[in-house]
């Protein structure tokens, strides 16, 4: 893409920490766009003059959003185009930016994203809990212990990941009401300043890793990731009492259905598991 689409917002996902992370089609979208929104036209100074980009920066972050989406959404129905970044990451994640694509979506206003840096999703395929298909992401955790305790007490028996972010200050004290709510074996993965000179990656214990934190302090950008309640493993084999309790049902001419039913029951069996000895056990 050599030249923007008139009309167009710009999702641009711009590095969490090294700026080398910056894909080549979000350089050539910033280079190109009529227009740069930013949280801190200070901070997003530092990327764009790392890459020799002239670009008019309009400030957008969360208390002026609102009146800055209605002088921006005139702009882009009158053929501009402008690329909203963040900080750090993909906008609209846990940062400004979605009520700015609702309206664009609202006014017919074409959104492309540009995909790249997300520190939720470098700390998730960082962690290794491969047992868990889905995560419940929540952007930062609550700063109130009231919420940050009723959030992990619907989070008790939830067998999906939580990923969010936090603050060096409030780290102990988050870590201190998971031990009391959700255990101290509860297995949890914290990543500090990823993709920086000291990024660090710890998988342990909620209770090891509170007994950390305390003794070192953390500093700079956390993510932390918490490990849902463990499944229950059913057991997938038949043991020799599961052999004659179904032995002594056959011979009462009880239907393979219900010594199904019963045996899975009353030893914790997959139904699939005892249904399949039947079928290779029957006469």
């Amino acid at each position: 893409m050599s030249t923007p689409s008139p009309g167009t917002l710009y999702i641009v996902a711009t590095p969490i920490g090294n700026l080398d992370d910056i894909s080549k089609r979000a350089l050539d979208v910033l280079h190109h766009v009529d227009f740069v929104l930013c949280e801190d036209t200070r901070h997003s100074s530092v990327l764009l003059d790392r890459f020799q980009i002239r670009k008019r920066l309009v400030s957008y972050f969360s208390h002026n959003e609102a009146l800055r989406t209605d002088q921006i959404i005139p702009s882009l129905l009158g053929g501009q185009s402008a690329a909203l970044i963040t900080d750090a990451g993909t906008p609209g994640i846990s940062d400004p930016g979605a009520r700015l694509v609702d309206a664009c979506h609202k006014a017919c206003v074409r959104v492309c994203p540009i995909p790249g840096a997300c520190a939720a999703a470098a700390a998730l395929s960082a962690c290794g809990f491969h047992d868990y298909a889905t995560y419940r992401f929540i952007a930062f955790f609550p700063r109130k212990a009231s919420e940050r305790i009723a959030l992990f007490e619907s989070f008790r028996d939830d067998p999906t990941l939580m990923v969010g972010y936090e603050s060096p200050q409030r780290i102990v004290s988050l870590l201190e009401d998971l031990v009391a709510i959700l255990g101290p074996e509860r297995r949890v993965c914290l990543a500090r300043e990823l993709t920086k000179k000291y990024e660090t990656i710890a998988r342990t214990s909620a209770q090891a890793l509170l007994e950390q934190v305390r003794t070192t302090p953390c500093k700079g950008e956390l993510c932390l990731i918490i490990e849902g309640k463990a499944k229950v493993m059913l057991p997938t084999t038949i043991s020799d009492d599961t052999r004659r309790m179904i032995a002594c049902l056959k011979a009462k001419d009880i239907s393979s259905r219900d010594i199904r039913d019963i045996v899975s029951e009353y030893f914790g069996i997959k139904t699939k598991t005892v249904y399949q000895y039947l079928l290779e056990t029957d006469d």
